[in-house]
């Protein structure tokens, strides 16, 4: 689309081109949510839609959209033929998991397992830079990576423990006794689900935990890890060792400092982390990139955070008016949860990544070259 409204200065150049993808994309989401219940929501929905997010990371980041051919492809048509394949692919993925995982049912262990495979693909991603999958050629490379990460992921929730729903009533400490889950006498009894040492509730919030930090380094450039010449995959096991540790302390002083409920924790992580991904995909690290030096890293975390606390307030109040009285712990936190990083974030990849901001014209050169 050339000439007129989409063409004119604002669409060229931040912050007017990111606030016009926001709102598109934040009524794009409010419209798909509106046709839902919260059953299917965050049911079977949601669950589709995270399937999706591994393909996309891959076509967006690892294959940078040259992988398929579609080099030659104008937009929107090639964003179009990419994300049908990302859709294809997490389909089959999100039918496979739920038969051979899940035993043929969608339920609380399958779902936390592929959002563990999505957060360990964010670690090879952004802590290992693709290692060591960037050596394979990029078919062998993405379709492995994602295979690994799912696979690391299963291994890694045998740790938690789905016997028991640790707070019933969304508070901590819980003024009741854990209720059954997985064990006898507990709604999905008759399905498979790890017994591990770390009650389920407590182990997502860590690794949620843990990813905040992960997404503070990305925003930071990889500070202060860049200041030292570290090869792979020495430099990834410092940032995950580092990550894990922050994780750790902010886990340990939200819950048993603070006494926020852990699912409650983990969602306003998830808050931070949408407010980073504003700032890294939306407004591609902008005003943060005007800047000199690490100034700009800290400007623009700081605005993020803001940001992730205004979309979580906006998020929040719309899933209350939509869903109403069923926004009931702890389904009213997987609807918010669902639509920041389920719905929007796989917006945001397929739209900057696959369809390249169309019909938006490229970014003008001064917005391009941080400064120096």
């Amino acid at each position: 689309m050339k000439g007129g409204f989409l063409s004119a200065d604002w669409a060229k150049e931040h912050p007017g081109r990111g606030i016009f993808v926001l709102i598109v994309t934040f009524i794009m989401a409010f419209i798909i949510t509106s046709s839902f219940d919260i059953e299917m929501y965050t049911g079977f929905f949601g669950y589709l839609a995270m399937s999706c997010v591994g393909m996309l990371v891959v076509l967006g980041a690892m294959w940078k959209g040259r992988s398929l051919p579609v080099d030659n492809i104008p937009q929107p048509l090639s964003g179009m033929l990419m994300g049908i394949f990302a859709f294809i692919w997490g389909t089959l993925l999100c039918y496979g998991l739920i038969n051979f995982v899940g035993g043929g049912a969608l339920h609380p262990f399958v779902a936390l397992h592929t959002i563990m495979s999505i957060v360990t693909m964010f670690f090879i991603f952004l802590a290992f830079n693709f290692w060591p999958f960037n050596k394979l050629s990029p078919p062998a490379a993405g379709f492995t990576y994602i295979i690994t990460a799912y696979t690391i992921a299963f291994c890694l929730i045998q740790l938690f423990d789905f016997s028991l729903v640790s707070y019933p009533l969304g508070v901590y400490p819980s003024p009741i006794d854990p209720v059954p889950l997985y064990v006898a006498g507990g709604p999905l009894e008759i399905f498979f689900a790890p017994t591990g040492p770390f009650p389920w509730e407590h182990g997502i919030t860590y690794t949620l935990c843990s990813l905040v930090f992960l997404w503070v380094f990305a925003i930071l450039g990889m500070w202060p890890f860049s200041n030292f010449k570290l090869e792979q995959p020495v430099f990834g096991a410092a940032v995950t060792a580092s990550c894990l540790i922050l994780g750790y302390i902010a886990f340990n002083v939200g819950v048993y400092q603070l006494h926020i409920e852990p699912l409650h924790l983990m969602s306003y992580a998830i808050g931070a982390i949408f407010g980073m991904l504003i700032t890294l995909t939306i407004f591609q690290t902008w005003p943060g990139r005007t800047m000199k030096g690490l100034a700009g890293g800290f400007f623009n975390l700081a605005l993020s955070l803001v940001m992730g606390a205004v979309g979580y307030i906006i998020v929040q109040a719309f899933c209350m008016w939509h869903f109403g009285e069923t926004m009931v712990y702890p389904d009213g936190l997987n609807a918010i949860n669902t639509m920041m990083l389920g719905l929007l974030f796989p917006i945001w990849a397929a739209y900057g990544d696959l369809f390249e901001f169309w019909p938006l014209p490229p970014l003008a050169p001064s917005d391009e070259e941080p400064v120096e």
